[in-house]
């Protein structure tokens, strides 16, 4: 009896030891056998060269479409792999591409995707996406959220992906070799991923997840806008969305404004004129910040007032004269200008958004927050109110550190 029992124990364990080796990869698929997709870029159906041969070209990658108009062209950027296994370069393949370029026009982004297997020998797997970019021409097409519909469904697409928008054509940001090599999505998802230092780029809340987010939520709002001139490619400034309708372009100075609003910015430079030596520059690095928005209603009457407390170091001084940086009195002028300067960019970057009739740095979301009973007498006309709505900005700086020499 006791030996048919230890036969049973062992015979238990033994099943068990072979279902921990081989219950991870009943499945599995080598990598090889995967497209990765890095970037998305959808542009406008008839974008791009119009030669004959591209005609031919675009003729023989997209399909017949009985029902709709081909109105985009979407272009997936996708790793190549080895079949050594891995990406990496060797012999006479380092000065080759890492990726390769699939094109499709059509209307369904789904069903382009569906239709590109026909020219590639792979499944293409989504989940490594790293940067959605869309031309101006395609959002003002029908607006963000339907081109953006099957992204922000697809369970493979990570809401962390960068999205970004180009004046000019999605499918040339894509072919961009980028001077550290990296593919160019990856190469702008790190861009992006920098604006914690820069506050020319508005990398906060500007992944697909927050568009989503504000889409369903009906909000105003902002993503990167990206250029590309020769072999040149920057990130700068930010394209404007009233709720998903393509609104305009605003520079990095209201970017940089926008950024104190919200309180995403974690560090940044801030330049001010040397008033002893003018065309001399002093400049502020900003460490961390202290910032309240509070709004006051009384009736249609709605104002807000904005305390900011920012802190950072004397980071620069351009000035071709001396100057002792240890003397107090010279800091206390330097730390008035610099709060000069971070006042001038809030209110410009506030009287920019009521120019373009664009509550981009919602500030009726913060009245909403605050005071629901104000918000519900004015939300309905708040497009009419917005763009009176003073906002009353106080600056104060404080210098902790000159560097390391006077």
């Amino acid at each position: 009896m006791r030996q048919k029992k230890v036969k049973e124990v062992l015979l238990i364990g033994i099943m068990i030891v072979i279902c921990m080796v081989t219950a991870g990869c009943w499945d599995a698929r080598e990598l090889q056998e995967r497209g990765f997709v890095l970037a998305v870029g959808i542009d406008t159906a008839n974008s791009g060269d119009l030669s004959s041969k591209s005609a031919e070209m675009r003729k023989a990658e997209t399909f017949v479409q009985h029902k709709g108009n081909k109105t985009y062209r979407m272009s997936l950027q996708i790793l190549k792999l080895s079949a050594g296994g891995g990406g990496g370069e060797s012999g006479g393949q380092k000065n080759e591409s890492k990726t390769f370029i699939l094109s499709n026009t059509g209307q369904s982004l789904f069903e382009m995707d569906r239709d590109m297997l026909g020219q590639s020998s792979k499944g293409l797997f989504f989940e490594h996406i790293q940067t959605i970019v869309i031309s101006e021409a395609a959002v003002k097409e029908a607006g963000i959220s339907v081109i953006t519909d099957f992204l922000r469904r697809d369970p493979e697409m990570r809401w962390r992906n960068k999205v970004l928008i180009t004046p000019g054509e999605a499918r040339e940001i894509l072919e961009y070799k980028s001077p550290t090599g990296e593919p160019s999505g990856q190469f702008l998802s790190n861009i992006v991923g920098l604006h914690k230092r820069n506050l020319h780029l508005p990398g906060a809340r500007t992944d697909l997840g927050f568009v989503t987010q504000h889409l369903d939520n009906k909000l105003d709002f902002i993503l990167p806008r990206v250029v590309k001139a020769g072999e040149v490619v920057k990130v700068g400034g930010a394209a404007v969305f009233k709720k998903d309708k393509f609104a305009g372009y605003i520079d990095e100075k209201a970017v940089a404004g926008s950024r104190f609003i919200h309180g995403t910015a974690e560090s940044g430079i801030i330049t001010v004129e040397c008033k002893e030596h003018p065309g001399q520059l002093l400049a502020f690095e900003l460490f961390n910040h202290d910032i309240r928005v509070r709004p006051h209603a009384d009736g249609d009457n709605v104002y807000f007032v904005m305390d900011m407390m920012m802190r950072g170091n004397l980071a620069e001084v351009t000035c071709s004269g001396e100057h002792d940086t240890t003397d107090l009195k010279y800091l206390r002028d330097a730390e008035e200008a610099f709060a000069d300067e971070i006042k001038r960019l809030v209110l410009y970057s506030h009287q920019t958004s009521q120019d373009m009739g664009v509550d981009f740095n919602r500030l009726g979301s913060k009245l909403k927050a605050s005071d629901r009973k104000a918000w519900e007498r004015v939300k309905d006309r708040w497009d009419d109110i917005f763009p009176t709505v003073p906002l009353i900005v106080s600056v104060n700086v404080s210098i902790r550190n000159i560097g390391e020499h006077k």
